[in-house]
């Protein structure tokens, strides 16, 4: 009878250890994983330490400096010359789990900054290597864009973009988006405001469908300076710009939805986006503006574009590559893996606990006797 019950007491305290590693290695996980929120960042500490990625591709640079503009304290500043081998200079924080967010920041594109024909983007929601950004704020011909890109199962991607208005230099823009992350179970929406005023709205899906949202970049990204697509240096000047109070807040799903967007339609006689290195044609979707005009431009339809305006991003980051998630609309499984190894701590403490108490019930009536 005491081996049969030594062996119990073994038993439950290893169980109870197996369970506070297992809860222990699934929260180390997940903090390494996932971007705290809310999150603020103001770069008054004098570095990009709260965003834990960077990517320079070629010899850009990433520094915190004064703000420019008459702003007061500090500010990032990325800088991408043209040296024909640099097209990327960009910082970015980690997952956030698929929800509702408001993600506001502020941008300065310096008076001085030089017109181009093609997108540069300033900021991107990514999902992961191999996909095109689900969701890009950029600037094309002194004009801002909107792109939202989406695949839903086994259908083709699916590209909408969106005429924010002109961009005005040597100014702050303090910038809100709105994000409800689509799902298989959630309609996603996204609510694009400048200066405080409405710019842009979209309604449908809005992301890959993986295991958790994309994660939010800043920088700079010019994809026609890339090499291969044969850019040479030339006398353009150094691209410069810079943000200041990037946050992610939480918000009630749904508080802010705009009417239903046109559903995507992929066009006839084009395909979907065929290697992440090499893209071909994208698959464009034509779509009007939902929700009010812009008060500072012409609302404009979404037109079809080749791969050379918001190709597929190159990027090495592997954090988000996953299956899609399931039909439920999880966004992971750690809160199943967090609640089943709380189950097998309780059950291994309690076990222990009943142990000790037959425990010493055996030796009181022991001493009685």
């Amino acid at each position: 009878m005491f081996q049969h019950f030594s062996r119990r007491r073994r038993a439950g305290a290893a169980l109870a250890a197996v369970s506070v590693v297992v809860c222990g290695a699934t929260a180390a996980i997940a903090d390494r994983a996932l971007t705290t929120v809310p999150f603020k960042d103001g770069f008054e500490s004098g570095t990009t330490a709260a965003f834990k990625r960077k990517g320079i591709d070629g010899t850009g640079a990433v520094s915190v400096t004064g703000a420019p503009g008459g702003r007061g304290g500090k500010a990032v500043r990325f800088v991408m010359p043209n040296d024909g081998a640099s097209y990327r200079t960009e910082i970015a924080t980690e997952r956030v789990p698929y929800g509702s967010y408001r993600y506001t920041f502020a941008n300065y594109l310096p008076a001085d900054w030089t017109s181009y024909g093609a997108a540069t983007i300033v900021s991107q929601w990514h999902g992961g290597t191999g996909t095109n950004p689900a969701v890009v704020l950029a600037i094309k011909d002194d004009r801002w864009m909107m792109v939202i890109h989406s695949k839903v199962g086994a259908q083709a991607m699916q590209e909408v973009k969106y005429d924010l208005g002109p961009a005005r230099l040597g100014r702050w823009n303090q910038w809100s988006f709105d994000i409800t992350w689509s799902t298989a179970t959630t309609t996603g929406s996204i609510i694009a405001r400048l200066d405080g005023a409405q710019v842009g709205s979209h309604r449908g899906p809005n992301s890959y469908h993986q295991d958790t949202a994309p994660y939010h970049k800043i920088g700079l990204y010019r994809p026609n300076w890339q090499a291969w697509k044969g850019h040479k240096a030339d006398s353009t000047p150094d691209v410069v710009d810079y943000y200041d109070d990037v946050t992610i807040t939480p918000i009630s799903p749904g508080a802010t939805v705009p009417p239903a967007t046109t559903s995507p339609q992929v066009p006839p006689n084009t395909t979907a986006t065929s290697s992440p290195e090499r893209p071909a044609a994208s698959v464009s979707a034509s779509a009007q503006m939902s929700g009010p005009a812009p008060a500072t431009g012409p609302t404009m339809p979404a037109s079809a574009s080749g791969a050379d305006e918001v190709p597929e991003d190159t990027d090495t980051d592997t954090d988000n590559d996953a299956k899609p998630l399931a039909e439920t609309g999880a966004s992971s499984q750690l809160p199943i893996i967090l609640a089943f190894g709380s189950a097998l701590l309780a059950a291994g403490l309690a076990l222990v606990l009943r142990s000790r108490a037959k425990a010493a019930k055996r030796r009181a009536a022991a001493q009685i006797r």
